[in-house]
């Protein structure tokens, strides 16, 4: 049978099968611009144990009995770590272990890694009368003044009902010296004081100097606040976008499915229609007249051969 048209019906449905892509996902990844986290460093004063290295630096701050500064100074700024990053703020701990480290350094780390607030955690100590008691907070520059005040307003809230007395601010230049952001010395607390000395080893008065401190932190700087709601959103955001591409995928992925099905029954209807009238156009043709095989009879020759 003679089908003419049929190579080009079956390579237009070749050409129109393989231009479709394999669904992908039509949108593309979230392009959100993610605020930068608000940064702020915590100091724990102090810190280092001895060891058999005589040249090995440690510095246990004040020590009464077996009770160390550089002990409780850690636990605060871990305490405190955890309520600034609750806040979605980045912490950046001076030190993270009883490690013995240099003022400068402790600054250096601060200031690389782009700390905004700098917040130094002390106990205090006044030899020979163990009566002197008080929270105080420090400060070394008049640029700082504020922010001492604002933590320290947080502090007297959150441990008045330890009945701790309030010295307020205190200017002491000789205090990080080399400071550029707000920065504080906290002393919550007289370790030589015996009803304070008490108060240090419990739970929840360490609790309460760690969110009296991060309360004065929200207030010193709206910013924290503001940081948190704008991360909070942009993630939102960004999920919200990856679930409507998602979705668009399996719309895709569903339509192009539905498209090559369609093209195949198409095809094979095309192809059926064009073999029929081909088939049609075949039996209309003009049929040759049958053939006649002819037979032929020998005759028999009465002459004889010899």
């Amino acid at each position: 049978m003679h089908l003419p048209r049929l190579p080009a019906v079956l390579a237009a449905g070749v050409v129109l099968f393989t231009s479709i892509p394999t669904a992908r996902a039509a949108a593309a990844e979230p392009t959100f611009v993610v605020p930068s986290p608000y940064v702020v460093a915590i100091d724990p004063g102090h810190g280092g144990s001895p060891t058999s290295d005589p040249t090995q630096l440690w510095d246990p701050g004040v020590v009464v009995g077996t009770i160390m500064e550089k002990d409780i100074t850690l636990d605060l700024a871990m305490r405190l770590r955890t309520l600034l990053q609750r806040e979605r703020v980045k912490v950046v701990l001076t030190r993270s272990s009883d490690q013995y480290v240099e003022i400068s350094e402790r600054w250096n780390r601060a200031h690389a890694a782009g700390a905004r607030m700098f917040v130094s955690l002390h106990v205090n100590a006044y030899d020979g009368d163990p009566t002197i008691n008080g929270l105080a907070v420090f400060y070394p520059k008049p640029d700082s003044f504020s922010f001492a005040q604002a933590i320290d307003a947080g502090l007297t809230q959150t441990l008045k009902r330890f009945q701790i007395a309030d010295d307020g601010v205190v200017i002491k230049p000789e205090l990080w010296v080399r400071t550029d952001v707000p920065t504080v010395t906290v002393e919550p607390a007289y370790l030589t004081n015996p009803r304070e000395r008490s108060l240090l080893l419990q739970d929840d008065f360490r609790d309460a100097i760690a969110m009296g401190v991060f309360q004065g932190m929200l207030a010193a700087d709206p910013e924290i606040e503001q940081t948190k709601v704008q991360l909070a959103h942009t993630e939102a955001a960004a999920t919200a976008q990856r679930l409507a591409a998602a979705t668009a995928s399996a719309d895709a992925a569903r339509t192009a499915t539905a498209t090559r099905w369609g093209l195949i029954v198409g095809g094979l209807a095309v192809l059926f229609v064009v073999m029929r009238a081909a088939i049609r156009r075949q039996s209309r043709l003009p049929q040759p007249p049958p053939y006649r095989r002819r037979t032929y009879r020998r005759r028999r020759s009465d002459s004889r051969r010899y």
